[in-house]
């Protein structure tokens, strides 16, 4: 009588060893895709944002404010930036912070999410501001929000 089937332990250890490597082949293409992402979302953020805003650690304000930390910080609160009044009194009557639902409504329509704001500006009669004419693809517009969250 056999108590240990080695064909059968074996054939255990190859599966697990192929489970292992499938999970490892998953988490390195998990990887891979989203360095690309990131990459992909600081040249939209470079084309889209970095005429009007500063993207680095030195944050400067240029015709809008830097975008360092902009996720989860709380809108209008950089110092020594002038706030648009139609955005200040917005902010200040609805405090709301730049959650990623929050920048892909402002990306999508800014004038929805704050009303008269200078980024909602239309070339024309233009359905999109002219801030953000390239980002009207929703995967742009997430690639864009995964590369601002490594601002910080």
């Amino acid at each position: 009588m056999r108590f240990y089937d080695r064909n059968k332990t074996e054939r255990v250890a190859v599966k697990h060893k192929l489970f292992i490597f499938m999970l490892m082949v998953v988490f390195v293409l998990g990887l891979w895709l989203h360095w690309s992402s990131i990459e992909k979302g600081e040249r939209l953020a470079v084309t889209n944002c970095g005429g009007c805003h500063d993207l680095s650690a030195k944050k400067e304000n240029k015709r809008g404010p830097y975008l360092w930390g902009i996720v989860n910080r709380r809108a209008g609160t950089v110092d020594g930036f002038e706030y648009s009044e139609a955005f200040r009194q917005f902010a200040d009557s609805r405090p709301f912070f730049w959650s990623e639902i929050n920048l892909d409504m402002l990306i999508t329509d800014p004038d929805l999410l704050i009303p008269g704001t200078r980024m909602a500006e239309r070339e024309n009669d233009s359905k999109h501001a002219k801030a953000f004419k390239n980002m009207q693809n929703l995967d742009n517009r997430k690639e864009l929000i995964v590369f601002l969250k490594t601002l910080n």
